[in-house]
């Protein structure tokens, strides 16, 4: 991924600590969709506790071996989420809703699962026009940045920033982004 010009766990965590401001209380930390834990190393000095969720038991294996989670665990992100309310302070999604036409879901059930006042930070490749989201050749999908935060404060959330970014570099080209901090 760094081949790609891939920084998004950098760049969710400046934001994260832009948002949290003078706060250093430990976080119970939730890496959903966590994939090789390729965020890890920079979640877990803001980690009271810091669990993963995969799909994939090949990639966890790869993130077990980081040696910097305190739980790792095979299963759907949503469902996960929605059997764990109130278990976590923060839930970073870094490369994870790309995979997520609709988005209410996810949402919905981070919100569940963050404590009051908990904060959600997520990466989308976004567009300008069309559809709210669309599937782009390449697999991923793409969202309306005004579909993202339509939702956001449905599913009752306040946004603390939204940053324009470049998600990756695909076929020569930067890949757009857009980069969420939002608080329960």
């Amino acid at each position: 991924m760094l081949g790609l010009g891939y920084h998004v766990p950098e760049l969710l965590t400046a934001q994260i600590s832009t948002a949290r401001g003078n706060d250093t209380t430990p976080l119970r930390i939730l890496d959903a969709g966590c994939g090789t834990g390729l965020a890890a190393p920079l979640l877990k000095p803001l980690a009271s506790q810091l669990v993963g969720v995969d799909l994939s038991s090949g990639m966890l294996d790869k993130a077990r071996a980081r040696k910097l989670y305190d739980e790792l665990v095979v299963g759907e992100l949503c469902a996960f989420m929605a059997a764990r309310p109130a278990a976590f302070d923060l839930i970073v999604l870094a490369d994870t809703l790309v995979y997520f036409g609709a988005l209410e879901e996810a949402f919905s059930t981070a919100h569940t699962s963050l404590a009051p006042g908990g904060m959600l930070a997520f990466a989308v490749e976004s567009r300008s026009d069309g559809p709210d989201y669309q599937l782009e050749l390449h697999g991923r999908y793409s969202h309306c940045p005004e579909y993202v935060t339509t939702l956001l404060a449905a599913a009752g959330y306040t946004v603390q920033s939204l940053e324009d970014i470049v998600i990756r570099r695909e076929l020569n080209a930067d890949v757009a982004g857009i980069a969420v901090v939002a608080r329960r």
